[in-house]
């Protein structure tokens, strides 16, 4: 076991493009997926449509992500991930994403709970896994995030 009690490996990169977020009511925003990649050392793909997010705004600022994504592998495998997660949204961070400016896993607390479901043979391991994502960047229509397995 490792000091900090947890045990994990390095399973995948994602990066998403994504549209501005459109204000379906006053506590939530639905964020449409336009696109993008994964990586890791045992697969690699890109993000297909249907994609997005529909985040609920809370009281104090901070958003609680509700993501569903659509994962081709590039040997043609689908992959669905969904996940939830927080993200620790203060005004300030608010206004400097809003004026373009790419915030870094240093910035802004963004994690998630990434789940998967898959029919592929190769890659039906990954149904059988817990996952966490720490955010490495959000912003300028880009979000990136690192996913480890939890062993």
């Amino acid at each position: 076991m490792s000091e900090s009690g947890i045990d994990s490996r390095f399973l995948m990169s994602i990066d998403i493009s994504f549209e501005p977020p459109v204000v379906a009511t006053p506590g939530l925003v639905v964020i449409n997926v336009t696109g993008g990649s994964f990586e890791g050392p045992l697969l690699r793909g890109e993000m297909i449509g249907p994609s997005g997010d529909w985040a609920r705004i809370q009281d104090n600022g901070n958003w609680k992500i509700d993501a569903r994504l659509a994962m081709r592998t590039e040997e043609g495998d689908t992959i669905y991930c969904y996940y939830g997660g927080v993200v620790r949204m203060t005004e300030e961070l608010a206004a400097r994403s809003a004026a373009g400016e790419v915030l870094t896993g240093e910035d802004l607390y963004l994690r998630s709970a990434p789940n998967f479901e898959t029919s592929s043979e190769k890659f039906a391991w990954l149904n059988d896994i817990m996952a966490v994502g720490k955010m490495t960047k959000f912003g300028g229509g880009k979000l990136g995030y690192d996913v480890y397995e939890i062993l």
